[in-house]
Formats: C-alpha cells, sequence, structure tokens
C-alpha cells in the first residue's frame, strides 16, 4: 500500500477498543494517561499500511490480510523496554553476597535455575548471570542456568546478540566491565561468551504462561520486576499463583520496587536484606509464618512530608558550580513553594531527562507526586534517585513514606529501621532548601517520631 498521512486524531470510541484489544492479547492495562501514547503509535500504523482513517484501521484489524501479524505489531509497538545492566545496583549486589549462597547452600539442583521474566532486551539476566558468577567465588563455572523470555521478538534478537552501547552500561563497576565485556571498535560492549552460555532466550507471553502447562523443573528465583504493575489485579494474581507453583520451596520471587504482594497473596514470605525486599516461598515443612497483611491507613490526614525541616525553613544552599540539571531541580523546588505543582513536576522531568544521574531531580518528583496522592508513582521515582545514589537518606525516608501511604505499614516499618541504621554513618543530604542546617541528630528524631516503636538511644 501506499503511504498516506492518518487523519490527526482518532475518536475515543476507536481508542477504547484498541485499548481492550491491548489487554486481551498482552494484559497491559493502559490508563487515560497512555492514551496519547496509544494515538500516535495507531496514527503511526495507519501512515505505514496506507489507511487514512480509524474505522479502516479497526476493520483491517477485525478481519484484513495480515490482521494478525498488525495486532502483534501494534501490542510491540506500545511494549516498554527501558532496561540497564545492573538496574537498583544494591538489588544484585545483595543477590550475590547474600541470597544466591543461602540458595546454593540449601542443596537445591545444580546448576540453580533461574527465571528472568519480561526480560526485555536481555540487560537484567545478563545481570543476574554476572553476579552469579561472582557470588559463586569461582567455585562454579556454571553456578546458574537463566530462561529469559520476553513478548517482544525484536528486544530478544537484541538480548541474543549480547552487544550494547555504553549508556546501558553506567552502572557497572570498571571491574566488572573489564571482566565481562569485551569493547567493541565502534564503542559498543559485547557480553562474554562466559555469560552469554549461562542464558537462554525464549518468546513468552506471559498471558500465555497462566494457561500452560508448568515447566518439569521449579525454579530457585524468578526475577519479575516492574512487569506487573501494568496488569490488572485479577492476572496479577494469577501471575502470582502461577509463580508460587513453578518455584522450589524456599525459592525467592523478586517484584519492582513499586510491586507488592500485599493483597495479592499470602503463599509468600515477605524478607529484607539491607535495602532490598523480596518474597520467599515457605516451605510445607518450614512452619514459618505467612506475612500478615498490612492494616490500610484510616483517616484523611495530610500527607507528611519525609523530612525534619527547621522553623523558619532556611534559604537554599548557594550552588554556584550548579549543573544544568541541578538548576532546573532547583528552580522546581521554587515553583513548587509557589504552589506550580504541575509546572514544578514537568520541571522535575525535565532535569531527570537532561541529567539521568540526578537524583535530586528524582527526589523531589517523589515528594510533589505523594503531597498529591499518587504514592505508587512517588515510590517509583524514590527508588530511581537511591538507583543513583543508595546513600541518599532522604529519598531513603520519602520511599517509606510512600509505603505508609499505601497501607504497606510492614514494608514501610522494616524501611525505617534500615533508614534508622543508616544514618549511623555516612548519608548525603540534598543540595536543596530541604536539607539545609539538618543533622544526624535530627534525622534520627525525624525517624524515631515515625516508628515510635524503635526506643531512643540514652
Amino acid at each position: 500500500m501506499t503511504p498516506v498521512r492518518a487523519r490527526a486524531s482518532i475518536a475515543p470510541e476507536p481508542l477504547s477498543s484498541l485499548r481492550n484489544l491491548i489487554e486481551s492479547a498482552s494484559g497491559t492495562v493502559l490508563n487515560d494517561s497512555k492514551l496519547p501514547h496509544l494515538s500516535a503509535v495507531v496514527r503511526g500504523r495507519m501512515e505505514t499500511l496506507g489507511i487514512a482513517d480509524a474505522p479502516g484501521y479497526m476493520a483491517y484489524l477485525a478481519e484484513g490480510e495480515g490482521a494478525a501479524a498488525e495486532r502483534q505489531e501494534l501490542v510491540l509497538e506500545l511494549l516498554i523496554g527501558e532496561t540497564s545492566f545492573f538496574r537498583t545496583p544494591v538489588l544484585f549486589n545483595t543477590f550475590e553476597k547474600a541470597i544466591l549462597p543461602g540458595l546454593l547452600a540449601q542443596g537445591f539442583v545444580y546448576p540453580l535455575p533461574i527465571w528472568c521474566a519480561g526480560c526485555a532486551t536481555g540487560e537484567e539476566p545478563y545481570s543476574v548471570a554476572i553476579a552469579a558468577l561472582e557470588g559463586s567465588g569461582g567455585r562454579h563455572t556454571v553456578p546458574v542456568r537463566i530462561r529469559a523470555t520476553d513478548l517482544h521478538p525484536r528486544f530478544l534478537d537484541i538480548a541474543r546478540e549480547g552487544v550494547y552501547p555504553g549508556e546501558a552500561l553506567r552502572n557497572v563497576p570498571e571491574r566488572i566491565k573489564e571482566m565481562y565485556f569485551e569493547q567493541m571498535k565502534d564503542g559498543r560492549h559485547r557480553v562474554t561468551d562466559a555469560v552469554r552460555r549461562l542464558v537462554s532466550f525464549e518468546e513468552l507471553n506471559l498471558i500465555d504462561f497462566l494457561s500452560a502447562p508448568l515447566p518439569s523443573a521449579r525454579y530457585a528465583a524468578i526475577f519479575c520486576r516492574n512487569v506487573m504493575i501494568y496488569f490488572r489485579s485479577d492476572t496479577t494474581r494469577r501471575l502470582v499463583e502461577r509463580f508460587h507453583e513453578s518455584l522450589i520451596d524456599g525459592g525467592v520471587l523478586f517484584l519492582g520496587h513499586s510491586e507488592t504482594l500485599w493483597g495479592i497473596s499470602e503463599a509468600f514470605r515477605l524478607e529484607q536484606r539491607e535495602k532490598v525486599f523480596y518474597y520467599r516461598k515457605s516451605s510445607a515443612e518450614s512452619g514459618l509464618p505467612r506475612p500478615a497483611a498490612a492494616p490500610r491507613s484510616s483517616g484523611s490526614s495530610a500527607p507528611r512530608r519525609a523530612v525534619p525541616r527547621a522553623e523558619p525553613p532556611p534559604p537554599p544552599p548557594p550552588v554556584a558550580d550548579s549543573s544544568p540539571a541541578m538548576k532546573l531541580v532547583l528552580s522546581a523546588e521554587r515553583l513548587a513553594d509557589e504552589g506550580r505543582f504541575e509546572d514544578a513536576v514537568a520541571m522535575c522531568r525535565q532535569a531527570a531527562a537532561l541529567d539521568p544521574g540526578c537524583p535530586e531531580a528524582e527526589y523531589l518528583m517523589a515528594f510533589l507526586l505523594r503531597g498529591h496522592g499518587r504514592h505508587a508513582e512517588a515510590l517509583y521515582h524514590a527508588e530511581r534517585a537511591l538507583e543513583r545514589d543508595p546513600q541518599f537518606v532522604f529519598a531513603d525516608m520519602e520511599a517509606a513514606e510512600c509505603l505508609c501511604g499505601m497501607g504497606r505499614a510492614g514494608e514501610a516499618a522494616l524501611r525505617w529501621k534500615g533508614i534508622l541504621r543508616a544514618i549511623e554513618g555516612n548519608v548525603r543530604l540534598p543540595r536543596l532548601s530541604v536539607g539545609a542546617g539538618i543533622s544526624p541528630q535530627m534525622l534520627r528524631q525525624y525517624v524515631l517520631s515515625r516508628l515510635p516503636s524503635v526506643p531512643s538511644r540514652k
């Protein structure tokens, strides 16, 4: 067909039908904020196919030649594939140093079978493989075998090739980079064969997994991070049940930092190592208790600022040599003080896009979103700040406040206790007015006020 220019907008009714189609095909729920993106993708598909209007495109999806292929193409173009090596570095460090040795010591089948569900372009399963090689201390040349699956065949092609731009390795320590990657002439990096042989890639739609036969060999660990946030709760519940059936007793399930099993499943025990939360399948013989459901917050009190701010608030510290991104963050803070919420959030997003290594942008975004009741989004940005700076205690405090606001009291309590331990050491204050004049002692008092069960030291 000859490409034509599609009409500028898609009517609400076709968009609603397309949204239902995408959910049916992939489980992905597109909320209203995603509709402009859906409309843009559809217009692009219409232009490619030479279809001038939405009714014509809907008819093509229903009965046109290649309709099945087009439905798949539409779904794939809407999938989110944001990832990088060692995303959330503390998770992989904890997996390497504590969780993996514990699994190896429990006498599970060797090499340990691990599944990375929703692996995108492969950075996560390769990160797991590297952590496993490091965590085995060289005792095992093949400590794990990793099944990595994704719905997107083009993502999987990239994963199998194992070649990545330098930006994908931004969280990789130099020693690890030198040992497990080969630098190519064009500046990209290729994963070594020693890592690649631990991972096999396979196309799999998690919706299909819900009704497929269970694997004959169960897994010691399953990684499914930042996937189920796009599913409805009933789909998530069914998927978690399948994960539970697919794990060895004592196996672990890793979810994204804004995902939880609260209200979804009581078949797992919530555990914490350092600042990492994960779920363990309890052995039927272990007698381990199931996690208690955290009580939901009651009342309508305004959200707390996760900061012991002095009165009156001191002015922002001077930032003479501030980066362009940091200047945007400081401007965003001034906009927030003026009550211009949307403008402040938009400026924070600009700062984060300009400098992905600026945790203040993510932190301030988290604070602003939480103040407007958008706790899940706020938690996501607080955790992104911590990915970039694990010592950024204010972001950790913001994450704890988000968990409280989401009714996840048990996780919040564990978080506050971890923060209490952290402020005994070195912490970094934000380069914002919120951090001016704050001492570790003031931080400690604030944390104790949020966790009254923790006794203060004499």
